[in-house]
């Protein structure tokens, strides 16, 4: 789909502050940004603007954003557009409906509006996935469970922690590509949420020693490839 300042962003979310704090930082990014404040024009605004993206704040006045975007993942057309929530619930149960419903990813508020701008030229310009809607993900012997978040190698169970799974999900949907540090703070903790620099390596080795196998190669300084060979 070419540079970045092609692609369309809708974003639907009744806090209009909200709004145009988006549609600034994404329009500097260069990207063609729609909003919404109505979410009952939500569908059809996304059927006539194409869009490439999708954000919608999940708590707003009926239809809802879980609504609207199991209405758009009915609709052959946007089975494949990327749907990110945004929202001010904390609460796993929304995080689940969010990504039951079809959605892609899910970034609090509170976490900060750059992490969003961030993960959106992540998948549309840098040509990441993210995809936290999988239910499973297979490499080689090696079966990733979202919901359970645990790993399977053969019929041995591996139950990891928040953060190494986290970090297995991203690298496996992204087998090969060399991730930096930065990319992977944005991308899976958000910018407002500090680590050490070491956080990631020791993440890196805890999974090392669980799985028994060595799948994520550090290429340089900070950065890293999940390598299946």
């Amino acid at each position: 789909m070419g540079d970045k300042k092609h692609f369309r962003v809708l974003v639907v979310d009744d806090d209009k502050d909200i709004l145009e704090l988006l549609e600034y930082n994404l329009e500097r990014e260069g990207y063609t940004v729609k909003t919404i404040d109505e979410s009952q024009d939500a569908v059809a605004v996304a059927k006539s603007f194409s869009p490439d993206l999708i954000i919608l704040d999940i708590m707003m006045p009926h239809p809802n954003g879980i609504e609207i975007c199991r209405e758009l993942r009915s609709m052959k057309r946007f089975e494949d557009t990327y749907i990110f929530f945004l929202t001010a619930k904390s609460e796993n149960y929304y995080h689940e409906a969010a990504l039951d419903t079809g959605g892609d990813d899910y970034i609090e508020k509170v976490i900060g509006l750059r992490a969003l701008t961030y993960k959106v030229t992540t998948v549309l310009k840098r040509k990441f996935v993210i995809r936290k809607s999988i239910a499973e993900l297979k490499v080689g012997n090696l079966k990733i469970h979202r919901k359970s978040n645990s790993v399977h190698i053969g019929d041995d169970e591996i139950t990891l922690s928040k953060p190494e799974f986290e970090l297995l999900f991203f690298f496996a949907q992204n087998p090969s590509k060399v991730i930096s540090h930065e990319n992977l703070l944005q991308n899976i903790w958000g910018s407002e949420i500090y680590l050490f620099d070491t956080s990631i390596d020791v993440y890196i080795q805890n999974l090392k020693k669980k799985l028994g196998i060595n799948l994520i190669q550090r290429t340089g300084d900070n950065h890293y490839r999940f390598d299946t060979r």
